[in-house]
């Protein structure tokens, strides 16, 4: 049973896998980091919508949110690190595709995508999506 969500990413059931433990996955390092930057998300509501909103990604992705962040990263040939463009762009088009999932269309869609983009932009991962104006 699949439920309808809003612009915020709430909603109901999923046919996905169970949920993780929403505390150990806001420990991730990328996870802390996004929420101190953001102001820990406000209100808690708010701040467990945008861990769930986050939490279906990365299982849509099958991935950490440390990971996701890894995978937008390349090693340089003098050792250092830089973003991947590859990986930039395949996150971008993983978003794209899990937003469609979630049932969304215009302004609500557009915003649940840039929310996650908001996730790897303050893990230092540029990503631009279109514009929420309504």
């Amino acid at each position: 049973m699949t439920g309808s969500r809003g612009a915020n990413g709430a909603g109901g059931a999923s046919d996905g896998p169970p949920p993780v433990d929403l505390g150990q996955f806001a420990g991730s390092p990328a996870v802390q980091r996004w929420l101190d930057q953001t102001g820990g998300g406000g209100d808690p509501a708010e701040r467990g919508r945008a861990l769930q909103l986050l939490q279906r990604f990365c299982s849509f992705r099958g991935t950490s949110p440390d990971d996701l962040v890894a995978q937008c990263l390349r090693a340089t040939k003098s050792g250092d690190t830089a973003i991947s463009a590859v990986g930039r762009r395949a996150t971008d088009e993983a978003i794209t595709a899990f937003v469609a999932t979630e049932g969304l269309a215009g302004h609500e869609a557009i915003a649940l995508g840039n929310r996650l983009r908001g996730f790897l932009i303050h893990n230092g991962i540029f990503l631009q999506g279109p514009a929420s104006i309504t």
